[in-house]
Order: structure tokens, then sequence, then C-alpha cells
């Protein structure tokens, strides 16, 4: 199944679309985007810290690139 993902640009909007969802029949829920982004930062960490070592001049020369 397929998901929809709607970011309101305020609170009163993301009640309103809450409130929308509910009359419809549509579960909806909401999910904190700050918790979200902190979760996908930390895993690209833990990802990079599993990478084979490189010198000082690859890192240069890709900050470079």
């Amino acid at each position: 199944m397929e998901a929809v993902v709607l970011k309101p640009r305020s609170k009163s909007d993301m009640l309103f679309l809450l409130d929308f969802a509910k009359r419809i029949g549509v579960s909806a829920k909401t999910i904190d985007t700050e918790k979200m982004e902190d979760a996908k930062f930390i895993s690209l960490i833990e990802e990079g810290l599993k990478t084979e070592t490189v010198t000082r001049s690859e890192v240069m020369n890709a900050l470079r690139a």
C-alpha cells in the first residue's frame, strides 16, 4: 500500500488535515519531523563510520570537487 505525506504550514492547517482525514475515514497521525531528521543524520554518520579509512589528501580532494 502507498501513503501520502503532507507537511502543513501551521498548527491550524495540521488540525484541519487531521480532522478531514477522520471525517472521510482515513487513518492519520502526526510525526515529529525533527526527530526523523535527527534519526536520518545519525544513520548517515553511522554508515560513514563503517567505510574504509582514507587519507587526508583524499578528503581534501573530495572537498574541492
